[in-house]
């Protein structure tokens, strides 16, 4: 009798010893965040002034289209230290009142860091020393200033740039 309750307690501890806990990512676990980008007036900064406007690649891939946004969000690219983006106010409205079908290329430069989350979640890239530049092109420019909340894009819920038109 006690050889077969030293067996069954021996069966018990291995099973228990080979099961994995599972791995699921909450889904309230924080991953990489994209850039938030507000829309301000230029004759009061503290002003939203929503717009209509598509950003895309350069190549004209992968658009993001945004009717009447005062505030958008755009992800930036996590295998490089810096993303090209083509904004466009007003696209293909040729008869807009304010800067119609007008591009501005920006050039988003920083730093990227990897942040540990778990062994299920992975990683996820925090993005620091923010800069833009930006190129209006032929048609000119609609981006009359850039300013900069923070520099370091670490979450969704700040905006980290204002651009005014």
């Amino acid at each position: 009798m006690l050889k077969n309750w030293i067996l069954l307690m021996f069966a018990v501890l291995l099973i228990s010893l080979s099961c994995e806990r599972d791995d699921i990512c909450a889904a309230g676990t924080p991953t990489t965040p994209a850039l938030t980008i507000g829309f301000l007036s230029n004759e009061n900064i503290n002003e939203n002034k929503p717009m209509n406007i598509t950003v895309y690649k350069p190549d004209y891939s992968d658009s993001l289209v945004f009717s009447n946004a005062s505030s958008i969000q755009v992800p930036l690219r996590t295998d490089t230290t810096a993303t090209v983006l083509v904004f466009t106010k007003n696209p293909n409205n040729l008869v807009a009142t304010e800067d119609p079908d007008n591009s501005d290329t920006l050039t988003f430069i920083y730093t990227t860091q990897e942040e540990f989350i778990s062994s299920a979640c992975g990683y996820r890239v925090i993005f620091t020393n923010l800069s833009i530049l930006n190129n209006p092109g032929s048609d000119g420019r609609w981006i009359d200033d850039i300013n900069f909340t923070t520099r370091t894009i670490s979450d969704e819920d700040t905006t980290q740039v204002s651009i005014s038109h």
